[in-house]
């Protein structure tokens, strides 16, 4: 009977340990006393990436009322701020040329005594005591006799004394002659008014 040699399967190799995968040894100490005693090395810590913000959820969505809703921003302290402000006073209209209203009232002067027309035309342009004066000085002419020619102002030459005065000089032809006439012309309520009339 002849001898079978068993045969053994070869062991298996054993990967040989590297630096990476090489586990750390521990260092033999001697201690008198107790003999040789082992300690671990720490083993290197982990490097571990950072932290990393987990990424922003989608808004879920809602049933928003429409139109949206309008807030009011008006108080007690807005509704005095914002009060509305009164508008701003129109400038008052500028002043006639004291040269026309001059001219117009001596020339409508003239007339007046002459008998042409009425004094009651002046009464706007005239101070109540020259108006006066001015009747009493027709009525002691007496009535008109023959046909009464208008007058024509040929020229005007005026001095303002201030803002609310000015002086004046006439020249007026009557329809017979030309005469001269002094003229004081002041303001009342935002209009020429003669106060001093003298024809010679």
């Amino acid at each position: 009977m002849s001898a079978v040699a068993a045969v053994r399967p070869p062991a298996p190799t054993q990967p040989r340990a590297t630096d990476r995968t090489r586990t750390p040894r521990a260092a033999a100490t001697t201690v008198p006393g107790r003999g040789t005693v082992r300690t671990l090395r720490p083993r290197p810590a982990l490097l571990l990436p950072p932290p990393v913000d987990p990424l922003p959820r989608a808004p879920q969505e809602a049933d928003l009322p429409w139109p949206p809703p309008a807030w009011s921003v008006r108080s007690p302290l807005t509704e005095v701020a914002w009060a509305p402000r009164p508008p701003a006073p129109a400038a008052p209209p500028p002043l006639p040329d004291p040269s026309d209203v001059a001219r117009a009232v001596v020339v409508s002067a003239v007339e007046a005594l002459a008998g042409a027309r009425p004094l009651s035309q002046l009464v706007r342009w005239l101070t109540p005591e020259l108006h006066e004066h001015l009747v009493e000085t027709r009525a002691a002419r007496g009535p008109v006799a023959g046909p009464v020619r208008r007058a024509g102002a040929r020229g005007a030459t005026v001095c303002r004394i201030s803002d609310d005065v000015a002086e004046a000089t006439v020249v007026v032809h009557d329809g017979h002659k030309v005469r001269a006439a002094a003229v004081r012309l002041e303001v009342h309520r935002r209009r020429w008014r003669v106060s001093v009339l003298e024809i010679y």
